[in-house]
Protein backbone atom coordinates (compact mmCIF):
# COMPACT_ATOMS: atom_id res chain seq x y z
CA UNK A 1 0.00 0.00 0.00
CA UNK A 2 1.04 3.16 -1.12
CA UNK A 3 2.12 5.62 2.15
CA UNK A 4 0.36 9.04 2.51
CA UNK A 5 2.98 11.95 1.88
CA UNK A 6 2.28 15.20 4.17
CA UNK A 7 3.95 18.78 2.98
CA UNK A 8 7.11 19.26 4.94
CA UNK A 9 5.52 22.63 6.62
CA UNK A 10 2.15 20.61 7.46
CA UNK A 11 4.56 18.18 9.18
CA UNK A 12 6.55 20.57 11.11
CA UNK A 13 3.29 22.04 12.75
CA UNK A 14 1.81 18.96 13.59
CA UNK A 15 4.61 17.88 15.28
CA UNK A 16 4.48 21.21 17.37
CA UNK A 17 1.18 21.04 18.11
CA UNK A 18 1.64 17.76 19.56
CA UNK A 19 4.76 18.59 21.64
CA UNK A 20 2.16 21.44 23.32
CA UNK A 21 -0.23 18.93 23.91
CA UNK A 22 2.40 16.65 25.54
CA UNK A 23 4.26 18.98 27.82
CA UNK A 24 3.50 18.11 31.59
CA UNK A 25 0.42 20.45 33.39
CA UNK A 26 3.07 20.95 36.37
CA UNK A 27 5.16 23.45 33.53
CA UNK A 28 2.65 25.08 32.42
CA UNK A 29 1.14 26.74 35.66
CA UNK A 30 4.63 27.55 36.54
CA UNK A 31 4.40 29.78 33.09
CA UNK A 32 1.47 31.16 34.75
CA UNK A 33 3.01 32.54 37.58
CA UNK A 34 4.78 35.76 37.86
CA UNK A 35 8.49 35.96 37.13
CA UNK A 36 11.15 36.99 39.87
CA UNK A 37 12.09 41.22 38.84
CA UNK A 38 15.49 42.45 39.60
CA UNK A 39 15.76 46.05 41.62
CA UNK A 40 18.79 48.30 41.81
CA UNK A 41 17.76 48.69 45.74
CA UNK A 42 14.94 48.26 48.78
CA UNK A 43 15.37 50.87 51.14
CA UNK A 44 13.44 50.97 54.42
CA UNK A 45 11.21 54.17 54.86
CA UNK A 46 12.40 56.67 57.42
CA UNK A 47 9.99 57.92 59.84
CA UNK A 48 9.54 61.63 60.24
CA UNK A 49 7.62 64.40 62.01
CA UNK A 50 6.40 66.72 59.39
CA UNK A 51 4.98 70.16 60.01
CA UNK A 52 3.06 71.34 56.77
CA UNK A 53 4.22 74.61 55.24
CA UNK A 54 3.20 76.86 52.49
CA UNK A 55 6.14 78.97 50.19
CA UNK A 56 4.79 82.55 49.62
CA UNK A 57 6.28 86.12 48.59
CA UNK A 58 6.87 89.14 48.80
CA UNK A 59 8.63 92.33 49.72
CA UNK A 60 10.65 93.21 52.34
CA UNK A 61 10.00 96.51 53.56
CA UNK A 62 11.52 99.13 55.89
CA UNK A 63 9.78 98.65 59.64
CA UNK A 64 10.14 102.22 59.44
CA UNK A 65 10.96 104.85 57.10
CA UNK A 66 10.56 108.33 56.30
CA UNK A 67 10.41 111.47 54.29
CA UNK A 68 11.62 114.32 56.70
CA UNK A 69 11.21 118.42 56.32
CA UNK A 70 11.98 121.27 58.41
CA UNK A 71 8.32 122.22 60.09
CA UNK A 72 10.41 125.84 59.72
CA UNK A 73 11.25 128.07 56.89
CA UNK A 74 14.56 129.45 56.45
CA UNK A 75 18.34 129.41 54.62
CA UNK A 76 20.43 125.74 54.72
CA UNK A 77 23.15 126.15 56.84
CA UNK A 78 24.80 123.10 56.19
CA UNK A 79 24.47 118.99 55.86
CA UNK A 80 25.48 116.53 58.31
CA UNK A 81 25.18 113.69 56.17
CA UNK A 82 25.66 111.85 52.96
CA UNK A 83 23.81 109.35 51.40
CA UNK A 84 23.84 105.97 52.01
CA UNK A 85 25.64 106.98 55.90
CA UNK A 86 24.10 104.94 58.95
CA UNK A 87 22.59 107.15 61.75
CA UNK A 88 21.60 106.92 65.14
CA UNK A 89 18.29 107.81 66.33
CA UNK A 90 18.58 111.77 67.28
CA UNK A 91 21.24 112.37 64.71
CA UNK A 92 21.61 115.59 62.88
CA UNK A 93 20.92 115.71 59.08
CA UNK A 94 20.58 119.15 58.10
CA UNK A 95 21.32 122.74 59.80
CA UNK A 96 19.14 126.14 58.72
CA UNK A 97 20.84 128.98 59.36
CA UNK A 98 19.80 130.28 63.06
CA UNK A 99 21.18 133.79 63.57
CA UNK A 100 17.34 135.05 63.72
CA UNK A 101 16.05 132.18 65.70
CA UNK A 102 18.52 132.83 68.27
CA UNK A 103 18.02 136.69 68.19
CA UNK A 104 14.71 135.94 69.04
CA UNK A 105 15.66 133.38 71.50
CA UNK A 106 17.97 135.84 73.63
CA UNK A 107 15.16 138.73 73.16
CA UNK A 108 12.44 135.70 74.88
CA UNK A 109 14.89 135.46 77.66
CA UNK A 110 15.38 139.24 78.40
CA UNK A 111 11.92 139.05 78.72
CA UNK A 112 11.76 136.27 81.53
CA UNK A 113 13.99 138.70 83.04
CA UNK A 114 12.36 141.41 83.51
CA UNK A 115 8.67 139.42 84.38
CA UNK A 116 10.36 137.96 87.06
CA UNK A 117 11.88 141.50 88.39
CA UNK A 118 8.50 142.67 88.06
CA UNK A 119 7.64 139.68 90.13
CA UNK A 120 10.27 140.32 93.22
CA UNK A 121 9.65 144.02 93.31
CA UNK A 122 5.28 143.34 93.34
CA UNK A 123 5.96 140.40 96.57
CA UNK A 124 8.09 142.55 98.23
CA UNK A 125 6.10 145.56 98.32
CA UNK A 126 3.20 143.34 99.52
CA UNK A 127 4.64 141.54 101.81
CA UNK A 128 5.72 145.10 103.49
CA UNK A 129 2.23 146.57 103.07
CA UNK A 130 1.04 143.34 105.03
CA UNK A 131 3.58 144.22 107.49
CA UNK A 132 2.74 147.64 108.44
CA UNK A 133 -1.06 146.67 108.02
CA UNK A 134 -0.48 144.18 111.22
CA UNK A 135 1.25 146.22 113.31
CA UNK A 136 0.17 149.89 112.98
CA UNK A 137 -2.85 149.31 110.87
CA UNK A 138 -1.80 152.87 108.52
CA UNK A 139 -2.73 150.52 105.14
CA UNK A 140 -6.12 150.40 103.81
CA UNK A 141 -7.70 147.38 102.56
CA UNK A 142 -7.38 149.47 99.29
CA UNK A 143 -4.02 149.13 99.06
CA UNK A 144 -3.71 145.95 100.10
CA UNK A 145 -6.24 144.72 96.98
CA UNK A 146 -4.03 146.56 94.93
CA UNK A 147 -0.71 145.15 95.96
CA UNK A 148 -2.31 141.86 95.54
CA UNK A 149 -3.42 142.83 92.18
CA UNK A 150 0.36 144.13 90.85
CA UNK A 151 1.76 140.70 92.45
CA UNK A 152 -0.74 138.51 90.23
CA UNK A 153 0.02 140.66 86.83
CA UNK A 154 3.75 139.83 87.52
CA UNK A 155 3.05 136.57 88.06
CA UNK A 156 0.98 136.63 85.09
CA UNK A 157 3.51 138.15 83.04
CA UNK A 158 6.26 135.95 84.30
CA UNK A 159 4.58 132.65 82.79
CA UNK A 160 3.70 134.57 79.52
CA UNK A 161 7.29 135.36 79.17
CA UNK A 162 8.59 132.30 79.47
CA UNK A 163 6.12 130.47 77.08
CA UNK A 164 7.30 132.90 74.89
CA UNK A 165 11.05 131.88 75.77
CA UNK A 166 9.75 128.35 75.03
CA UNK A 167 8.13 128.85 71.83
CA UNK A 168 11.68 130.63 70.45
CA UNK A 169 13.79 127.93 72.07
CA UNK A 170 11.20 124.99 69.93
CA UNK A 171 11.76 127.29 67.17
CA UNK A 172 15.44 127.32 67.91
CA UNK A 173 15.80 123.40 67.76
CA UNK A 174 13.55 123.22 64.65
CA UNK A 175 16.20 124.67 62.94
CA UNK A 176 18.33 121.32 63.06
CA UNK A 177 16.67 118.44 61.73
CA UNK A 178 17.40 114.85 63.69
CA UNK A 179 16.91 111.28 62.46
CA UNK A 180 13.91 109.97 64.34
CA UNK A 181 15.06 106.59 64.31
CA UNK A 182 18.44 104.87 63.17
CA UNK A 183 18.33 104.14 59.95
CA UNK A 184 20.27 104.91 56.42
CA UNK A 185 20.17 107.78 54.89
CA UNK A 186 18.38 107.57 51.26
CA UNK A 187 18.27 111.07 49.86
CA UNK A 188 19.70 114.37 50.84
CA UNK A 189 19.42 117.81 49.21
CA UNK A 190 21.89 118.43 46.38
CA UNK A 191 23.53 121.80 47.80
CA UNK A 192 23.50 123.93 50.84
CA UNK A 193 22.91 128.03 50.70
CA UNK A 194 19.30 127.27 49.50
CA UNK A 195 16.27 128.63 50.91
CA UNK A 196 13.81 125.86 51.98
CA UNK A 197 10.01 126.29 52.89
CA UNK A 198 8.55 124.79 55.92
CA UNK A 199 7.30 121.04 54.80
CA UNK A 200 9.24 120.94 51.47
CA UNK A 201 10.93 116.78 51.91
CA UNK A 202 14.57 116.97 52.02
CA UNK A 203 15.78 114.00 53.32
CA UNK A 204 14.58 110.26 53.41
CA UNK A 205 15.49 107.69 55.92
CA UNK A 206 14.71 103.95 56.14
CA UNK A 207 15.62 101.33 58.63
CA UNK A 208 17.68 98.72 58.01
CA UNK A 209 17.89 95.88 60.53
CA UNK A 210 14.74 95.58 61.05
CA UNK A 211 12.30 94.86 57.79
CA UNK A 212 9.21 93.61 57.25
CA UNK A 213 7.23 91.18 54.64
CA UNK A 214 4.21 91.55 53.68
CA UNK A 215 2.28 88.66 51.89
CA UNK A 216 -0.99 87.68 51.71
CA UNK A 217 -2.98 84.17 51.94
CA UNK A 218 -6.31 82.40 51.33
CA UNK A 219 -8.61 82.35 54.15
CA UNK A 220 -8.10 78.60 54.84
CA UNK A 221 -3.91 79.01 54.59
CA UNK A 222 -4.62 81.99 57.34
CA UNK A 223 -6.58 80.08 59.57
CA UNK A 224 -3.47 77.53 60.01
CA UNK A 225 -0.68 79.95 60.63
CA UNK A 226 -0.19 81.43 64.34
CA UNK A 227 0.95 84.69 65.14
CA UNK A 228 4.89 84.44 67.35
CA UNK A 229 5.85 81.50 64.56
CA UNK A 230 9.27 80.97 63.70
CA UNK A 231 9.89 80.88 59.66
CA UNK A 232 12.36 81.02 57.48
CA UNK A 233 12.92 84.06 54.52
CA UNK A 234 15.05 83.80 51.67
CA UNK A 235 16.29 86.12 48.73
CA UNK A 236 16.64 84.01 45.49
CA UNK A 237 18.37 87.27 43.88
CA UNK A 238 21.03 86.72 46.42
CA UNK A 239 20.96 83.31 48.46
CA UNK A 240 20.50 85.05 51.64
CA UNK A 241 18.71 83.24 54.17
CA UNK A 242 17.01 83.61 57.66
CA UNK A 243 15.38 81.25 60.22
CA UNK A 244 14.88 83.88 62.36
CA UNK A 245 11.86 85.92 60.75
CA UNK A 246 8.62 85.54 63.23
CA UNK A 247 5.02 86.22 62.08
CA UNK A 248 3.91 89.27 63.51
CA UNK A 249 0.41 89.84 62.11
CA UNK A 250 -2.78 88.13 60.40
CA UNK A 251 -4.86 90.82 59.99
CA UNK A 252 -8.34 89.47 61.07
CA UNK A 253 -9.66 90.63 58.10
CA UNK A 254 -10.20 89.92 54.00
CA UNK A 255 -8.90 92.24 51.47
CA UNK A 256 -11.96 92.97 49.49
CA UNK A 257 -9.70 93.56 46.49
CA UNK A 258 -8.02 90.02 46.19
CA UNK A 259 -10.33 87.87 48.71
CA UNK A 260 -6.96 87.18 50.72
CA UNK A 261 -6.16 87.81 54.27
CA UNK A 262 -3.30 90.59 54.79
CA UNK A 263 0.24 88.46 56.91
CA UNK A 264 2.94 90.73 58.49
CA UNK A 265 6.50 88.74 58.94
CA UNK A 266 9.12 90.28 61.18
CA UNK A 267 12.97 90.09 59.89
CA UNK A 268 15.66 90.57 61.78
CA UNK A 269 18.44 92.17 59.56
CA UNK A 270 21.08 92.84 62.12
CA UNK A 271 24.20 92.05 60.44
CA UNK A 272 22.80 93.61 56.85
CA UNK A 273 22.44 90.00 54.53
CA UNK A 274 18.42 91.85 53.00
CA UNK A 275 18.13 94.87 51.22
CA UNK A 276 15.34 97.11 51.82
CA UNK A 277 12.54 96.15 48.93
CA UNK A 278 13.80 93.03 47.56
CA UNK A 279 11.95 90.54 46.42
CA UNK A 280 11.63 87.17 49.28
CA UNK A 281 9.94 84.22 49.42
CA UNK A 282 9.04 82.61 52.90
CA UNK A 283 8.22 79.27 54.29
CA UNK A 284 5.20 79.18 56.68
CA UNK A 285 4.14 76.32 58.91
CA UNK A 286 0.91 76.05 57.69
CA UNK A 287 -0.59 72.87 60.30
CA UNK A 288 0.17 70.67 63.13
CA UNK A 289 3.14 68.20 62.67
CA UNK A 290 2.07 64.56 62.08
CA UNK A 291 3.64 61.35 61.00
CA UNK A 292 5.05 60.68 57.67
CA UNK A 293 7.29 58.58 55.74
CA UNK A 294 10.73 59.90 54.02
CA UNK A 295 11.70 58.00 50.78
CA UNK A 296 13.63 58.62 47.82
CA UNK A 297 12.15 61.10 45.28
CA UNK A 298 12.89 58.79 42.37
CA UNK A 299 10.29 55.61 44.00
CA UNK A 300 6.86 57.91 43.93
CA UNK A 301 5.04 57.28 40.52
CA UNK A 302 2.01 58.31 39.52
CA UNK A 303 -0.79 55.78 39.25
CA UNK A 304 -4.50 56.27 38.90
CA UNK A 305 -4.23 59.70 39.09
CA UNK A 306 -2.81 59.57 42.29
CA UNK A 307 0.68 59.31 44.00
CA UNK A 308 1.89 55.60 45.24
CA UNK A 309 5.28 53.44 45.97
CA UNK A 310 6.11 50.01 45.08
CA UNK A 311 7.13 48.17 47.97
CA UNK A 312 8.60 45.18 48.81
CA UNK A 313 6.10 43.18 51.33
CA UNK A 314 7.25 40.78 54.37
CA UNK A 315 6.60 37.87 51.38
CA UNK A 316 8.92 39.71 49.23
CA UNK A 317 6.54 40.67 46.68
CA UNK A 318 5.94 43.83 44.99
CA UNK A 319 2.70 45.72 45.36
CA UNK A 320 1.73 49.47 44.92
CA UNK A 321 1.41 51.52 48.03
CA UNK A 322 -1.08 54.80 47.76
CA UNK A 323 0.52 57.77 49.53
CA UNK A 324 0.29 61.70 49.75
CA UNK A 325 3.16 63.31 49.12
CA UNK A 326 3.53 66.42 51.48
CA UNK A 327 6.82 67.64 50.76
CA UNK A 328 9.70 67.55 48.13
CA UNK A 329 13.60 68.13 49.13
CA UNK A 330 16.67 68.22 47.51
CA UNK A 331 16.27 63.64 46.42
CA UNK A 332 13.94 62.58 49.35
CA UNK A 333 10.22 63.10 49.29
CA UNK A 334 8.24 63.17 52.72
CA UNK A 335 4.78 61.08 51.98
CA UNK A 336 1.80 60.34 54.28
CA UNK A 337 0.54 56.55 53.96
CA UNK A 338 -3.43 56.32 54.33
CA UNK A 339 -4.62 53.59 57.18
CA UNK A 340 -4.05 50.98 57.65
CA UNK A 341 -0.59 52.01 56.63
CA UNK A 342 2.95 50.64 55.70
CA UNK A 343 3.38 46.83 56.11
CA UNK A 344 5.42 45.78 58.76
CA UNK A 345 9.02 45.50 57.52
CA UNK A 346 8.38 46.60 54.28
CA UNK A 347 10.85 48.25 51.95
CA UNK A 348 10.44 50.52 49.18
CA UNK A 349 11.98 50.14 45.82
CA UNK A 350 13.87 53.23 45.33
CA UNK A 351 14.00 53.51 41.75
CA UNK A 352 10.98 51.04 40.11
CA UNK A 353 11.89 49.44 36.56
CA UNK A 354 9.18 49.57 33.60
CA UNK A 355 6.60 46.61 33.51
CA UNK A 356 6.86 45.97 37.75
CA UNK A 357 3.68 44.37 38.48
CA UNK A 358 1.78 43.69 41.32
CA UNK A 359 2.65 40.06 42.71
CA UNK A 360 6.23 40.05 41.53
CA UNK A 361 8.64 38.09 43.47
CA UNK A 362 11.42 40.89 44.29
CA UNK A 363 15.39 40.63 44.00
CA UNK A 364 17.54 43.19 45.29
CA UNK A 365 20.79 43.65 42.65
CA UNK A 366 23.93 42.43 43.47
CA UNK A 367 26.59 45.81 44.28
CA UNK A 368 28.81 45.84 40.86
CA UNK A 369 31.97 44.34 42.92
CA UNK A 370 30.25 41.43 44.55
CA UNK A 371 29.52 40.45 40.75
Amino acid sequence: MTGIRLAPTLTVALMATAALACRPHAAREREAKPATATVERLVPPEPVRHTPELTVSGTLKPRWQAKLAFPVGGTLERIAVRRSQSVAAGAPLLVLETATASAQLSQAEAAVGAARAQLDLAQDSLRRLEAIAGQEGGVTAAQLVQARGQRDLASAQLRSSTAQREQALVNLRHHTLRAPFAGVVTRIPDGMGVAVAAGSVLVELESTQALVLETTLTQAEAAEVRVGAAVEVSVPATGARSAGATISAVVPSVDGGTSRVPVEIDVPNGDGRFLPHAFARVRLPSGRARDALRVPAAAVFQREGAFALWIAGPDGKAAALPVRVLAQEADAAVVEVPPPGLPRGARVVALPPLGLSEGQLLAEAAPPTAR
